[in-house]
């Protein structure tokens, strides 16, 4: 298969949905002989669960690896602009070409599961097992592995990691995961393993004390942000103590209110793991941290934006916190929504900033209807007009007073094809 036969090939697999489990994913590695890479050490894997900052402290270990003189892997959920970001080596993008010769090598693996009892391979577990495949060819170091959905029954989590991080829990896939904080942290908190370190971010009460209870089990040593790792404004920067050492000066190369939480999250997974090799290296790895999608700003045809994959309501909150950080106090939205998170919630938190809206579809098979989720939106975000294309959305959106700010948010998915159209989720091949 060529590269874009590769793609359609993988696109036309079935949606993970909600069809977790680890039998399958564990049979496909085995079946394609990834198993004896998946251990402790061959790589070293650094594994992050949570409902937000997941993809930030992935992207601050990968930095952080990087700038240590790791050969570095990187697996991120989901994309933004191209495909291709899920599949990192250093800081590129895997190449179309070793994209395409993976795919085709593992192809009939997961074509050998559709006739057994395990059922065909989905769309997440085989990009998860091309993720494998390449850091076992390329012979990693060190991997930061970003968790797709939940922990637990995550395809990601047949790995035997170094050390594990559950970043934060929020009431997000609650259909999937359970409707209440405790829920939602036994499933994240799955990714703790026997005796390995786990970091905790700042949680709810409740959550906490399950993740505790889950790393007691597993004997796996504790630091939590605010407890073992401290956080400390230190002017314009930070400072951040682990049990190990402490960090003078920390800037943080991704912008937001969470990001230097984020960063305190990954400096404990690199200290507690032992990929540390050096104060300045960490510091250097944090400034240079880069992600699509994430208070991303631009300017494109003559107006101001700024790209946000935000869509759940504590995600919201740290937006609209970011934005005010930023000094901008009101945004013109354009939104749109898959199914399954909590629509009213999240739009509440920034009723606030909004002067505004256009709704717009998704082209994704969750995708609420534009007029349905115009429905939903809440009184105080200005007039809200609905269309059935996004060039549509975007003209529209091209009216709005021009002192306005663009605020693209509310999916992944929508800050990607909104960004390919503006030009700036162009990527290098």
């Amino acid at each position: 298969m060529n590269y874009e036969e590769t793609v359609a090939a993988i696109q036309s697999l079935e949606p993970r949905g909600w069809r977790l489990g680890l039998d399958r994913m564990q049979e496909f590695a085995l079946r394609a002989g990834l198993k004896d890479s998946l251990g402790p050490a061959s790589p070293s894997f650094l594994h992050v669960a949570g409902t937000n900052g997941k993809g930030s402290v992935t992207a601050f270990l990968q930095s952080m690896l990087v700038e240590s003189g790791f050969l570095t892997g990187a697996y991120y959920s989901p994309f933004v602009y191209d495909v291709r970001e899920r599949w990192q080596i250093g800081r590129q993008m895997v190449s179309k070409e070793l994209l395409a010769e993976l795919a085709s090598e593992l192809w009939p693996v997961g074509d050998s599961l559709a006739a057994t009892a395990f059922g065909g391979i989905t769309e997440f577990e085989f990009k998860t097992g091309l993720a494998f495949l390449l850091f076992q060819r390329k012979k990693c170091d060190w991997v930061a592995l970003e968790v797709g959905l939940g922990g637990r029954l995550d395809a990601t989590n047949i790995i035997e990691p170094a050390a594990a991080a559950v970043v934060s829990i929020g009431l997000d896939h609650v259909s999937v995961l359970g409707a209440t904080h405790s829920k939602i942290a036994r499933e994240k908190a799955g990714v703790i393993k026997q005796g390995r370190p786990v970091i905790i971010g700042r949680l709810p009460t409740e959550a906490a004390a399950v993740v505790h209870a889950v790393a007691f089990e597993q004997g796996a040593p504790v630091w939590e942000v605010g407890k073992e790792i401290a956080l400390e404004p230190q002017g314009d920067a930070w400072r951040v103590s682990t049990p190990a050492r402490t960090y003078d000066r920390v800037v943080t190369g991704l912008v937001g209110t969470w990001q230097p939480h984020n960063a305190a999250v990954a400096l404990g997974l690199m200290d507690a793991s032992g990929a540390t090799r050096s104060t300045e290296t960490n510091r250097e790895g944090l400034a240079k941290a880069w992600l699509p999608g994430r208070m991303q700003r631009c300017h494109a045809l003559g107006r101001d934006w700024i790209l946000d994959g935000a869509h759940n309501a504590e995600a919201g909150a740290s937006l609209r916190d970011s934005l005010a950080q930023s000094g901008i106090q009101q945004v013109f939205l354009l939104t749109g929504m898959v199914a399954g998170h909590d629509q009213l919630a999240f739009y509440q938190t920034l009723a606030d900033v909004v002067n505004g809206v256009v709704v717009t579809p998704i082209q994704f098979h969750r995708a609420m209807p534009p007029d349905v989720l115009a429905g939903m939106l809440t009184d105080g975000l200005g007039d809200v007009t609905v269309t059935d294309t996004l060039e549509k959305a975007i003209s529209e959106a091209l009216t709005a007073p021009a002192h306005l700010p663009i605020l693209v948010t509310g999916s992944f998915y929508l800050v990607g094809e909104v960004g390919r159209y503006l030009g700036i989720g162009e990527t290098p091949s």
